[in-house]
C-alpha cells in the first residue's frame, strides 16, 4: 500500500520503544503499523471479487528504509529502491530450483534477509509464505509440518539447534545466511537430512552477493548481475543492481576476500575480526569456528579485550552456548583448544550459557556480548 502511494516503508531495527521514537524524530512518519493495527486485520470483511490486478511501480522509487543489524555498532539506516528489491528477488528465482510449496522462515522481515527471502521471493515465485517466525526447534518443526512448507529460511544457530531435534527435513530446500555456516553443522546436516544447506552471502548495503553449498565447493559463487573486485586493502568491492542507490550501485564491504576468478571468491571474515595480540595477527572468526566445532557447543562468540600484561596487550574472552551446562565436558574443551589454538588465542575467560543473546535475524551485537561479561550472574569458568 505504501509503494502504491509512492511512500517508503520504514522498518525499525527492533521492537524497542526508543528505536521507534528515534525514527519519529528523524522522519515525518504518516502512519504506524503496530500490533494494535495488525490485530484488526483479521476483522476486515472478505473480498469476494476474483481475478488479477497489475501493480506498476517505478524502479527508482524508494521502497523501504532498513537498518543494519548493529552487530558492530549502532544500526545504520539503508534506503532500498523498488528496483533493488525486485531485481534481487527475480535473480534468486532464476538461480535455483525452488519447490512449488510455501516458504517458512525463522527470521523477521524487518531486516533485508527476511524481507527478501520470506516475502519478496515467495511473491515472485507465486507461492505462499507462512505468517509466523518460530524460534525454538520443535516449533520450527511443527510449523514446517503443519504448513507443508517446501523451503526453510533460517540462520546457522537455528540449524545447529535443529540437529538436536532430528526433524524429517530431507524434503526441504534449506537456506542459511546472516553468518557463515560452520563446516561441522554442514556435514552433520547432510549426514542427518540427506541434502545440503544453501548458504547466501550478502549485506543490507549490497543485497545478495554470492552463494555456495560448501561441501560441494568451499568457494562462494557470485550471482549473475554482481561484479566483484578487491580494494587495495583486500576488501570486497561489490558492483550490483542490488546495492543501495545511496552508493550509486557500488559498495566496498568490510569483508576480506580472495578472488579465485571473476565469479568465485573465498571469504576470510570482516577486517575488524582480525586483531593484533602481542604483535601477532589473530582471527576472532577462526577462534569462534574452533569453539563451535567442539562437542556439546551449539554457539560461540569471542571478544578481544584490552589487557595490562607486558607481552599480551589483549586477551580473548569467549561465550559459548552448550547443550547441558551441568554435564558439559569443560576439561576436554580446554584440552582441544590448547591443541588447536596458539597460546594467545586460547580464551582467558569463558562463559557457559544456555544460549547467546542473538537477535531474531541471528546477529549478536557487540554490546550484548559485552553485557554478558559484566553480568555477575553469568557462570564464568
Amino acid at each position: 500500500a505504501a509503494w502504491l502511494a509512492s511512500r517508503a516503508a520504514i522498518l525499525p531495527p527492533n521492537r524497542l520503544a526508543a528505536s521507534r521514537a528515534d525514527i519519529r524524530r528523524r522522519f515525518p512518519v504518516a502512519f504506524e503499523c503496530d500490533d494494535r493495527w495488525a490485530a484488526g486485520l483479521g476483522a476486515q470483511p472478505d473480498v469476494d471479487d476474483d481475478g488479477e490486478w497489475r501493480v506498476e511501480l517505478a524502479p527508482a522509487q524508494t521502497a523501504v528504509r532498513l537498518f543494519t543489524s548493529g552487530s558492530t555498532g549502532t544500526p545504520r539506516m539503508i534506503p532500498k529502491s523498488v528496483g533493488n528489491l525486485l531485481d534481487e528477488a527475480r535473480t534468486l528465482r532464476a538461480g535455483f530450483d525452488w519447490p512449488a510449496a510455501p516458504v517458512a522462515a525463522t527470521v523477521p522481515a524487518q531486516h533485508l534477509y527476511g524481507l527478501t527471502f520470506s516475502l519478496l521471493l515467495p511473491w515472485v515465485l507465486g507461492v505462499p509464505w507462512v505468517d509466523a517466525t518460530p524460534l525454538y526447534p520443535q516449533d520450527i518443526a511443527d510449523l514446517v509440518a503443519a504448513s507443508g512448507a517446501g523451503t526453510l529460511i533460517s540462520v546457522p544457530v537455528q540449524y545447529r539447534a535443529l540437529l538436536q531435534e532430528r526433524p524429517g527435513f530431507g524434503h526441504l530446500h534449506c537456506v542459511s545466511a546472516a553468518a557463515v555456516l560452520d563446516a561441522d553443522t554442514a556435514r552433520r546436516w547432510r549426514r542427518q537430512q540427506g541434502r545440503d544447506i544453501l548458504e547466501i552471502y550478502g549485506s543490507t548495503e549490497t543485497g545478495v552477493v554470492g552463494h555456495r553449498r560448501q561441501l560441494e565447493d568451499s568457494a562462494w559463487h557470485a550471482f549473475d548481475p554482481v561484479d566483484l573486485s578487491v580494494s587495495g586493502d583486500g576488501l570486497l568491492q561489490v558492483d550490483s543492481p542490488f546495492v543501495s542507490d545511496a552508493w550509486n550501485g557500488s559498495f566496498c564491504s568490510a569483508d576480506r576476500v580472495e578472488l579465485l576468478d571473476a565469479r568465485r571468491f573465498r571469504l576470510f571474515g570482516r577486517a575488524d575480526s582480525i586483531v593484533k595480540i602481542g604483535g601477532k595477527r589473530v582471527s576472532l572468526a577462526a577462534i569462534e569456528h574452533t569453539l563451535a566445532a567442539c562437542e556439546g557447543v551449539t554457539d560461540a562468540a569471542v571478544l578481544a579485550v584490552a589487557n595490562d600484561g607486558l607481552v599480551r596487550d589483549k586477551v580473548i574472552w569467549a561465550a559459548i552456548a552448550v547443550e547441558d551446562r551441568a554435564r558439559f565436558p569443560l576439561a576436554a574443551l580446554r584440552r582441544r583448544l590448547r591443541s588447536e589454538l596458539d597460546g594467545i588465542e586460547v580464551p582467558k575467560r569463558l562463559l557457559l550459557l544456555d544460549r547467546l543473546p542473538r537477535t531474531a535475524s541471528g546477529k549478536l551485537p557487540r554490546e550484548a556480548l559485552e553485557r554478558l561479561f559484566r553480568d555477575p550472574e553469568q557462570a564464568r569458568v
